[in-house]
């Protein structure tokens, strides 16, 4: 019984005693001794409940570990199955901190050191006919190895399958009906899981698919014939008004109104090109039944009306040699925290970079970038993909789609504490952290440390820099 609960009912019983006349008597009491009886002993508060050994959330063994790094308010580590993982430091007890911080001396996680091994695969060879003939160069790569008819809206999803399929990556027809029986069919970009779907289709690729984007430095179209020398197929939008690019025949059969700007997703898979007369075309792969390839007259003046959004190197290329990078003018943007952000120009086209000065921005742009450990490949690759997401989905899905791409890749659990840190990239302009501050909201920023990437998105309240 509670030692409480027991002195309660003692002092209740003595008091039913004393008032039922079964205490002692005036007399006996007179006899008794002066002495005053001893006060009772203080009742001591209960004692708290004994900490629990282990911290309430999972984390890992030791004995599971090979190597670990603490910094900024969390634990990197290595398993010994070759997996890393990251979780917070406040997840631990003090007792397990130290037994941390012990193994981590003894067995330290190294930042970044690690090569890039390129697996030996056989370059896909794509381009079918390459020739100059009265002074007409004419590049055609090869078509995909089976043409898509799309249904209702979805040209962007076909135009990426097609454009992996001419590089050497072919997809499934399950890939593409789990996605497209999945949202609406006239309108799919208005749900996440389009553009989800549609990056998983790059992301499950096995080697990684290596894309290029234009860098502004010369024209578009000069840039696409660049790229389809080096057998790269591109992929293209045609954003005013995609009739005004497609054959007359095609016309005479599908009148158009003139009363809407209609945007529609292609591959372009190769060109012809006069330098002496300027004329030229483009050879389109299209994801209509009715009309799966057609050639597409251009002058200089339709650059406006095709964009070149980016071109994928075949299967198995070779990397190419990293271009120095030489900065010019500084420009700049804002301040955000203790430095700011900057525009600098460069010989591969303008870069934002965060740094304390513009000295200091210039030196992060001139880095050298030739060397990169795969961790950072890939988080450079994740960073395009988070891109192209804001710059392209709906406003109203963009949000839930970044970070639900983010959560199938990482495997972030619905239940993780906010804000966390899913992914660090370490790169030539310093480190970007993608952050989650929401269960459908991740931002990317650049920072110093883990926790000053934290207190960043915190300040932020969330908005995407």
């Amino acid at each position: 019984m509670h030692p409480l609960r027991l002195l309660l009912r003692g002092t209740a019983l003595a008091a039913v005693l004393l008032l039922t006349g079964c205490g002692p008597s005036a007399k006996e009491q007179a006899k008794a001794s002066p002495r005053p009886a001893p006060a009772p002993e203080p009742v001591k508060a209960p004692e708290p409940p004994p900490k629990p050994e282990h911290s309430p959330k999972p984390h890992p063994k030791l004995e599971d570990i090979a190597s670990a790094r603490l910094e900024g308010g969390y634990v990197t580590v290595l398993f010994k199955s070759g997996r890393k993982g990251l979780f917070p430091i406040a997840d631990l007890t003090d007792a397990e901190v130290e037994e941390m911080k012990t193994f981590a001396a003894a067995n330290p996680l190294a930042k970044g050191k690690s090569s890039v091994v390129v697996a030996k695969v056989e370059a896909k060879k794509t381009i079918e006919k390459q020739s100059t003939v009265d002074g007409t160069e004419t590049v055609q790569l090869v078509a995909p190895a089976k043409l898509r008819d799309q249904i209702g809206g979805t040209c962007m999803f076909y135009a990426r399958v097609h454009y992996l399929d001419i590089a050497g990556y072919p997809v499934e027809d399950g890939e593409i009906y789990r996605v497209i029986n999945n949202v609406p069919t006239q309108q799919p970009y208005l749900d996440y899981h389009y553009y989800v779907g549609m990056l998983m289709l790059f992301l499950k690729q096995k080697p990684s698919p290596v894309v290029h984007f234009p860098n502004g430095t010369i024209p578009s179209f000069e840039w696409a014939r660049q790229e389809l020398r080096k057998g790269r197929p591109i992929l293209a939008a045609l954003p005013e008004n995609v009739w005004l690019s497609l054959p007359a025949d095609f016309l005479a059969t599908h009148p158009f109104d003139g009363s809407g700007k209609i945007g529609h997703q292609v591959v372009i898979n190769g060109f012809t090109w006069n330098a002496a007369t300027k004329k030229a075309t483009f050879h389109v792969v299209n994801s209509w039944r009715v009309l799966s390839e057609f050639d597409v007259p251009v002058e200089p003046r339709d650059e406006r009306n095709i964009v070149m959004e980016q071109s994928l190197s075949p299967k198995g290329e070779p990397p190419e040699q990293a271009v120095k990078i030489t900065a010019g003018a500084v420009t700049l943007l804002k301040p955000v925290g203790k430095q700011n952000l900057y525009s600098v120009e460069t010989n591969v086209g303008p870069q934002k970079v965060l740094a304390a000065s513009e000295e200091g921005a210039k030196q992060f742009v001139e880095m050298d970038t030739s060397a990169k450990d795969l961790e950072t490949v890939f988080g450079e690759y994740v960073i395009q993909v988070y891109d192209y997401i804001y710059n392209n989905a709906d406003p109203k899905v963009r949000d839930v789609a970044a970070a639900a791409l983010l959560s199938e890749v990482f495997r972030i659990p619905p239940t993780v504490t906010l804000p966390h840190v899913d992914l660090e990239v370490k790169g030539a302009l310093g480190k970007t952290y993608f952050v989650r501050v929401g269960p459908e909201k991740v931002v990317k920023l650049m920072a110093g440390s883990t926790g000053e990437a934290l207190e960043f998105a915190k300040r932020m309240g969330g908005a995407r820099p």
